[in-house]
């Protein structure tokens, strides 16, 4: 080869090399690792918007209280900042939400973006022209803000979880039901039931327990709230037994009413009820919170369950709960 060859040729890989994405001087935006603290959301508000009565609604969104706790903790660990002090260091938080006035809006405009700057990240845009189009926009699809941005949250935790699970429940959970699941590291002990696994971490203080059963479907409406309660209670009845002959796990429920908020959600194309609410050991002083994932599984004709609970008196029980919810969403059945 010529020496004009190979220097042609050496110039054309210098240039390939300079480009990236076809776009000839620009570089790709080096992307890094996001950071916060779990349920941690950083709020960027305009002082105007602060300052008014939109201030209270925006903080019910995000700081109003968890269904299915039995104390009161917030949505999301908060840090609220106004948008003049947006700085690079707050760029790489995992979840963000912006709420900015644009005089000359018609109307609300909300936006969705991932991995902008960090990996794994959300940001959430809401603009308005108006103080009024802004209460208004928060007070019908608040909650579907607050879903969009706890869903991510979960998907990261579902991520940290497939790199780093216990193999002793997934191992025992094939062997006993034939699907898998990515069980939060710390739990290991295990005990076997007909159609039954449970699986726990046997602790006195943030004891996380998951169970996973299934039993016939005949046609009735097993989404039904109080028919899965009634379900639920028959079951760990029979696998989750107290101490004495007359306890066993149940269902709180007040005037006869199980304690309980029901949601029917889609993931991955199946229908999926999504339950929280608390539980409580009859005739004994346990309880606690607990969330479960139940759907029916026409072609076999059963119903499949996976229920995370959790006993911790003492501590806040959000994160603990939020991880397990994150883990049941590993079901290879969901």
């Amino acid at each position: 080869m010529k020496r004009t060859t190979i220097f042609f040729v050496f110039m054309a890989l210098l240039i390939l090399c300079g480009c990236t994405d076809g776009q000839q001087g620009k570089k790709r935006a080096r992307i890094v690792a996001s950071k916060g603290l779990p349920s941690e959301l950083l709020l960027v508000v305009d002082k105007s918007v602060w300052e008014s009565d939109v201030a209270d609604s925006i903080r019910a969104l995000v700081q109003g209280p968890v269904p299915g706790l039995p104390q009161a903790e917030s949505y999301f660990r908060v840090t609220q900042i106004l948008s003049q002090y947006y700085k690079q260091i707050y760029t790489t938080m995992h979840s963000q939400l912006f709420i900015h006035l644009e005089k000359g809006l018609k109307k609300p405009v909300l936006g969705i973006s991932y991995d902008v700057v960090a990996r794994p990240q959300i940001q959430v845009t809401l603009k308005a022209g108006s103080l009024e189009q802004l209460r208004s926009f928060l007070s019908t699809r608040g909650e579907h803000i607050r879903n969009v941005i706890e869903d991510a949250q979960l998907n990261m935790r579902q991520a940290t979880l497939q790199k780093k699970y216990s193999f002793r429940v997934a191992k025992d959970l094939e062997a006993v039901l034939g699907m898998t699941i990515r069980a939060p590291e710390q739990i290991r002990a295990t005990k076997k039931g007909k159609n039954f696994l449970w699986a726990g971490t046997n602790l006195n203080e943030k004891d996380q327990n998951l169970v996973v059963y299934t039993y016939p479907w005949n046609g009735e409406d097993a989404l039904d709230p109080w028919f899965f309660a009634e379900k639920r209670d028959s079951v760990m009845r029979l696998n989750i037994p107290g101490s004495e002959p007359d306890q066993w796990m149940q269902t709180t429920r007040e005037d006869g009413i199980p304690i309980l908020t029901s949601v029917i959600r889609e993931m991955d194309g199946q229908m999926v009820q999504e339950v929280h609410g608390l539980w409580e050991m009859k005739n004994g002083a346990l309880g606690g919170p607990f969330v479960s994932l139940c759907r029916i599984d026409t072609a076999a004709r059963r119903v499949i369950t996976a229920e995370g609970f959790v006993y911790s008196p003492s501590t806040d029980k959000r994160e603990l709960v939020r991880e397990l919810e994150a883990s049941l969403r590993t079901l290879s059945s969901f």
